[in-house]
Parts: structure tokens; C-alpha cells; sequence
């Protein structure tokens, strides 16, 4: 199976007035041909930040590269002119963002929308670019496609404009597709629908999907892989079931904590993430959940950890997986909330 997507090491800072934001701090990552990968956390851990620097959508300046390597197919992204990024975005690589509303012309019908997209990257006439976006408006499960196509943005209801963007998405074949939140401002019975239609796609089609979300539940029935983000570091990866039964880093633990379950006795209360997530202007030099985490150990303030191999593909970043480690007694563990 062929590599669509390759980082090693990737840096984003942002040149603010108050400093730089470092907003990506060292991820590294690759993504197969028809493979799903989660990328979940809190907000403002760096996941939207990584997904734009795959297409180049952060403005430079202020945004920044400092280091790192990211490669689409044979494509250098880092390296890359805008002129060629032009050609890429939408071609090779598409976005699903968090709200459509803010990202369709409201004066452009539709249809038109997605006509253009197809003409700006495919050879085809006007025509044959509309049957193309009325094909992909259908593959969405849009009904009567035909007299969609005719309609303004305000016409469709959010969990319909969120499929014509996946649509326009799609309508160029993309290898890989970048949905960001894209289920965030529908209410959970849309959400089902829009998260059966990425797998649909995933089943029916080779597009590998990065999965950007808050939300480790929203993923559990499609994600292959998940990268587990803080503070602008991967601090564990693995499949879905090693982070949901096998998970090693206590972030991981405190995110699934924090969600309801129906198995839950009535009694058990759902547990908070005390604390809040660094400031990036200034990260800490150890671990940057050290602050929060109720396993913490003198060498988390003072040293960053290295990623650990908990199993095959599954690795996370906590001293507490050092074979030096000390026991839970001997570390003077806080009890859990």
C-alpha cells in the first residue's frame, strides 16, 4: 500500500506581537492509501494548525516553518511555490471545514461552486462539469440533486450544506481528504449521518481521510489509526482499540474519563481535566501535561519524554513507560478524581 502522506518532525510557530507561538512542536506522522487516521484533543492543541500546513492555508507571515518535512505523493509541501500549492489544493488533497456556511459563496449557486472546482482542475466542458458535480452531490445522498444544484447556499439546511462541501471535496478525486471538525455545529443525529457518509467514502473509494476532532466517541467506528494531540505534540498513537482499551499516556486516560458512557452506574461522575493547557509563547521544557497530571514526577517538569513503543504501531510519550520507572507508592501518586 502506498504512502500518501508523509511528516517527519513538523514545526509551526506564529509571529505574534506578544511573541512566537510554537503551535506545532515535532509531529511526525505518515497515512497510507484508503486509511483513516483520527487526529483528537483538546482546543488549541495544534490539530487544525498541522491539517492547514498540509495544505498550506496558514498565511506566512505570520505563519512560520521553521523545521520539519511534509510530503504529499512527490509533492515537497514545505518547499512548494504557491503557484504549484494552486494546483494541489483540491487536486491532491481536500478540506472539509468545521462550518460550510462560512466557506460556500452565498451569492454562487451551488452547483456552480462545484462546477468550478471540477473546471479548475479537470479538462472537462461546461457540460460535462455539471454532470460531474451532480454525480458527486448525489454520491453525498443529496436528494433531487438536479434542483439542488440550482440552489444558494441559504437554501440548504447545515446538515446539507456540510455534504455539498464534502462533495466539492470529492469532486476532483483528491488522495487525500481533510475533514476539521465537520460534524461540529449539527446536531448528533446529522452527525451520524455525516460520520456514515465518510465511512461510506472510505469503504467505496482509495481517499485516505485525516479525521480532526474533539471528540474521541465520534471516531471510535471509523478511525483505523488515532493521534492522540497536547500542546502541539503527538503524545500517543495507535489503533482504535489500543487507544480506547490499551491506552498508555494519562492525557489519553483523562479524555476518555471526561466521556459518558451507557454502561456508567448512575452514581459515577464524569471527570474534568483540571488545570488548563500551556501557554506556547512560552512551553514548558518538560512535559507539558506535567502541571495537570496526577502521576507526575520531579523528571516531568525537567525533561521532555520520548516516545515509548507500547506495541506494534502503538507508542506514547510519558516517562511513567521508562523500564526505570517507580512504582505508583514509590512516586506518591495522587488518587484520581
Amino acid at each position: 500500500m502506498s504512502k500518501v502522506l508523509e511528516i517527519k518532525d513538523l514545526h509551526v510557530s506564529f509571529d505574534t506581537y506578544a511573541g512566537v507561538v510554537q503551535a506545532v512542536r515535532g509531529v511526525t506522522f505518515s497515512l497510507d492509501e484508503g486509511e483513516v487516521l483520527a487526529v483528537v484533543g483538546e482546543s488549541g492543541c495544534g490539530k487544525s494548525v498541522t491539517a492547514q500546513t498540509i495544505m498550506r492555508l496558514n498565511p506566512m507571515p505570520p505563519a512560520r516553518i521553521p523545521a520539519g518535512d511534509v510530503r504529499l505523493g512527490e509533492h515537497d509541501i514545505v518547499k512548494a511555490s504557491e503557484k504549484e500549492m494552486q494546483k494541489i489544493r483540491g487536486n491532491e488533497v481536500a478540506m472539509i471545514f468545521q462550518d460550510p456556511m462560512t466557506c460556500l459563496n452565498p451569492t454562487m449557486k451551488v452547483g456552480k461552486q462545484i462546477v468550478e472546482a471540477i473546471k479548475h482542475h479537470r479538462k472537462l466542458s461546461s457540460s460535462e462539469a455539471k454532470a460531474e458535480a451532480i454525480k458527486y452531490l448525489k454520491l453525498v445522498n443529496i436528494p433531487n440533486p438536479e434542483e439542488r444544484a440550482d440552489q444558494y447556499p441559504h437554501e440548504f439546511s447545515g446538515g446539507m450544506r456540510q455534504r455539498a462541501m464534502i462533495a466539492m471535496a470529492l469532486s476532483c478525486n483528491p488522495k487525500l481528504l481533510i475533514a476539521d471538525e465537520p460534524t461540529t455545529a449539527l446536531d448528533v443525529t446529522i452527525q451520524a449521518q455525516i460520520m456514515d457518509l465518510l465511512a461510506e467514502i472510505k469503504e467505496e473509494t482509495s481517499t485516505a481521510i485525516i479525521l480532526i476532532t474533539h471528540d474521541l466517541g465520534v471516531v471510535a467506528s471509523m478511525a483505523d489509526r488515532v493521534a492522540v494531540m497536547y500542546a502541539g505534540k503527538i503524545v500517543e498513537m495507535g489503533t482504535c482499540e489500543d487507544i480506547f482499551y490499551r491506552n498508555a499516556h494519562p492525557y489519553t486516560q483523562a479524555l476518555l474519563k471526561s466521556l459518558p458512557s451507557v454502561d456508567a452506574d448512575k452514581k459515577d461522575k464524569l471527570v474534568s481535566i483540571p488545570g488548563t493547557p500551556p501557554d506556547l509563547l512560552a512551553p514548558p521544557k518538560g512535559c507539558a501535561f506535567a502541571a495537570r497530571c496526577s502521576h507526575c514526577m520531579k523528571l516531568c517538569h525537567e525533561e521532555q519524554p520520548p516516545e515509548f513503543t507500547v506495541g506494534d504501531g502503538h507508542y506514547a510519550a510519558c516517562w511513567l513507560l521508562h523500564e526505570d520507572c517507580p512504582s505508583p507508592e514509590e512516586r506518591g501518586d495522587k488518587a484520581d478524581a
